[in-house]
């Protein structure tokens, strides 16, 4: 149903800058507004007033009984919807014929009919939304908590699986279809990021697949799990070694644990996120590797798996000071050496209580079976 409140507040601020209407393309806004996970959600929210759904042919009274909205524009192909969705904003704002028009300019956009709708509606300005959305959607309200602590239930659920099924002559592949088909039986509605199972001498690479490659014994093998509940996400990552260790991939997972455990240490309101990156570095120059890890350990995390601040992508999100009641990863990024392969451990927090509390407890083992 539709969220009236998270409505008004995302209307104040679009008076405040001057945008007439935020025309939305993505799932986790529209998540975010009306509650509802939909196939090629489109809507529109307008400055001032009601929003009003974009749906197709057939979906018109199901969608206004179930998001509790009283204004639905059908349509039977995207391209009328393209064109004359301009109309509709015309409508909303009182005629007005220069619109300056919100959109989120993010990973999940579809690039296609954000320039298919420039193309035909040259005189409209198209912002980011970025500057009403971004610190919304920060703090994280009751039943958002809730969600995702379910999120990562079903994320510990896939990290479970992982050491149940790691084994030497078992293919990156075949992990990641236990994986993923563990965290559907849980309840997940699918990832929002491939589910990583990265072996051998790709442990070092910072994203990652899953592969026909051949899990060996000695391998290092990182798994990263991002699985979406309701719309919401939680991460873990977990770095493992097949068999007996070498004493330098001891160290390695050592230090990263030690990193992790300095970065979670500064989490607090009122500091900004590069703190957390400069704990966990320090811990990584103090062993010796500090030109071996890619800045950026900790970034916000909810409707989408990486959302401000996430200094990684966005290097000033760095400068954003933390509040309370926000969700965060740590343990980002991954450490990784040359010639031997990479580690990484991450998990997903509430800063509540004035310290990072985890939403799930989930085991660090590294040690399997050979």
């Amino acid at each position: 149903m539709l969220n009236r409140q998270r409505l008004h507040r995302a209307q104040e601020r679009m008076r405040e800058q001057g945008i007439d209407a935020y025309m939305i393309l993505t799932h986790d806004d529209y998540i975010y507004f009306f509650g509802e996970v939909r196939h090629q959600p489109r809507a529109l929210i307008p400055a001032m007033g009601p929003p009003v759904i974009i749906t197709f042919f057939g979906e018109e009274d199901e969608v206004k009984q179930s998001l509790g909205v009283d204004d639905a524009r059908v349509f039977g192909t995207v391209g009328p919807q393209i064109k004359d969705v301009v109309g509709v904003m015309r409508e909303m704002s009182g005629g007005k014929e220069q619109l300056r028009v919100g959109v989120q300019m993010w990973f999940s956009t579809p690039a296609f009919l954000l320039n298919m709708f420039q193309r035909a509606n040259p005189q409209v300005e198209v912002v980011d939304i970025a500057s009403v959305m971004d610190e919304l959607r920060l703090v994280k309200e009751a039943d958002e908590v809730e969600l995702m602590t379910r999120a990562a239930q079903i994320a510990r659920t896939g990290i479970e699986t992982a050491v149940q099924f790691l084994r030497p002559g078992i293919t990156e592949n075949e992990v990641g279809a236990e994986i993923e088909y563990a965290m559907r039986k849980a309840g997940g509605g699918g990832v929002a990021t491939p589910v990583f199972v990265n072996s051998g001498i790709r442990s070092a690479w910072l994203h990652g697949t899953t592969t026909e490659k051949v899990v060996e014994a000695g391998d290092l093998v990182v798994v990263d799990v991002v699985p979406r509940y309701r719309g919401y996400c939680a991460n873990f990552t977990r770095t493992f070694v097949i068999g007996s260790p070498t004493s330098l991939q001891r160290e390695l997972f050592e230090t990263f644990q030690q990193a992790q455990a300095a970065g979670i240490a500064a989490v607090r309101p009122g500091i900004r996120n590069r703190e957390i990156d400069a704990a966990s570095q320090q811990v990584f120059a103090d062993a010796g590797y500090g030109e071996q890890y890619v800045p950026g350990t900790s970034h916000s995390i909810g409707l989408d798996f990486e959302e401000m601040p996430r200094p990684t992508i966005h290097p000033a999100d760095s400068r954003t000071e933390l509040v309370e009641g926000m969700m965060l990863t740590v343990g980002h990024s991954v450490l990784s050496v040359p010639g031997v392969g990479g580690v990484r451990i991450e998990d997903t927090f509430h800063l509540r209580d004035g310290r990072a509390q985890p939403l799930v407890e989930c085991g660090v083992e590294f040690e399997l079976p050979a």
